[in-house]
């Protein structure tokens, strides 16, 4: 009835998350900066000018734990 599924640890979802990040460089360009898009990306409800792809749910967790410092690492890796 149940599956068991490997839970998944924060470094993979990290991972996983810049994959999805850099698939969305395009859209990334259109905001001042990463922070920004995250934030409108992710929020349950916004309403923007710009063509977003919601950040999906399973991400949340790795979202939560990011710093300023954190955004500024990931926008150099993407080369933004």
């Amino acid at each position: 009835m149940f599956t068991s599924t490997k839970p998944i640890n924060d470094y993979e979802l990290l991972q996983q998350f810049k994959g999805f990040l850099t698939d969305h460089k395009a859209q990334i360009k259109d905001y001042p900066d990463l922070e920004t898009y995250v934030a409108n990306a992710h929020a349950g409800f916004y309403f923007t000018p710009l063509q977003t792809d919601k950040i999906p749910a399973r991400y949340n967790r790795v979202i939560r734990q990011l710093t300023s410092s954190d955004y500024q690492q990931l926008a150099k890796m993407l080369q933004l």
